[in-house]
């Protein structure tokens, strides 16, 4: 598993490190070092979702191996039953999971937001957007009768550190009062401090100012409903966050979804040994063997696009949370089981 996970690593790193090359070819002033350490700091984020295949993978080579060294056959002809033999794997699997879910997941969380900032500060403009590969940022307040539409190319602590700022605020009849651009914007309770900023106002006069305080009504717990997607936010503080984006109004679905199945991760591995068990274990000749581990490959996928496709019913409140979240192990562990006692029981 660490093999399997160890390749992958590398493939995702070599993969976008040379993506970010492509992007910073027009720029002099940027070190090959630095643009490294963002492949490498944004790639946990993306092995986690490789985990499982990394699971179902070492789980068929293991019993590949095993079978082909005739080390299944004794086991059986001494009286070791298969689910004997599983067991130790399915336990490992499990293991990993839980790992993954209660450090992994955190650190993979602060790695990728540790990466953006610095892709954030070494590019500009559209680079620094396409870079971090997130969405824009749209915020919409209003105080004291006046509206404001506040976009950022990137937020970063919940939507307390906003950088690529653009403001545009509407006067009480709905007539653009002024615009406002700035290099980065904090939120500081009843203001943003906005720092590098550049103002037009309605008659086109344009100001120039290192630092900017501009009013909002806005608390956190709304900022954080508005621009939070519960695939950056760790599996601790999932609930917590899904608690309170429902006091805001927002469906919380996304977030328990989320949070359900990283809790289920374990169980999913233990499904993925199972689905590999399946096709290892069958004593066959050689060259037979490749269909059958192909069978049990696609097998994996579909399993893992079906459990995609039942999360996103979840979190769209089609599915509750935690059937969506826990029916595709649950049901991937119930078929596996029953292939294995008609290929082993009869």
């Amino acid at each position: 598993m660490l093999g399997m996970l160890a390749a992958l690593l590398f493939l995702i790193v070599t993969v976008d490190f040379i993506e970010q090359l492509r992007k910073v070819s027009e720029k002099s002033d940027i070190s090959v070092g630095m643009i490294y350490l963002v492949s490498l700091l944004r790639a946990p984020i993306f092995l986690e979702k490789a985990f499982p295949f990394g699971c179902l993978f070492a789980a068929m080579i293991t019993l590949t191996q095993l079978n082909q060294r005739m080390e299944l056959v004794v086991a059986r002809a001494a009286g070791v039953s298969v689910w004997q033999f599983l067991l130790p794997l399915s336990i490992c699997a499990a293991m990993i999971g839980v790992v993954a879910t209660t450090v992994y997941n955190p650190l993979a969380i602060s790695a990728i937001n540790k990466a953006d900032e610095i892709s954030a500060e070494i590019f500009k403009g559209k680079k620094a957007r396409e870079n971090v590969n997130r969405k824009n940022v749209w915020i919409r307040q209003e105080v004291d009768g006046k509206s404001a539409v506040i976009n950022a190319n990137y937020a970063s602590n919940g939507g307390m550190h906003l950088q690529g700022v653009k403001i545009i605020e509407f006067d009480r009849q709905g007539f653009i009062a002024q615009r406002i651009e700035a290099e980065t914007a904090e939120y500081n309770g009843d203001h943003w401090k906005l720092i590098g900023v550049s103002r037009s106002i309605g008659d086109g006069i344009v100001s120039k100012d290192d630092v900017l305080q501009f009013r909002t009504n806005l608390t956190a717990d709304s900022i954080l409903g508005s621009v939070s997607d519960p695939e950056t936010i760790n599996f601790w503080e999932l609930r917590s966050t899904a608690a309170k984006v429902k006091n805001f109004g927002v469906n919380p679905g996304p977030y328990l979804v989320r949070y359900h199945s990283l809790t289920a991760l374990p169980l999913f591995l233990v499904s993925m040994v199972l689905i590999a068990a399946t096709v290892s274990l069958r004593f066959v000749r050689f060259g037979q063997s490749g269909r059958m581990i192909l069978g049990g490959i696609l097998s994996g996928f579909v399993l893992y696009i079906v459990s995609n496709l039942v999360i996103s019913l979840g979190s769209n409140g089609v599915v509750p949370p935690i059937a969506a979240a826990w029916a595709p192990s649950i049901v991937a562990i119930l078929f596996g089981m029953s292939i294995l006692l008609h290929q082993e029981d009869g």
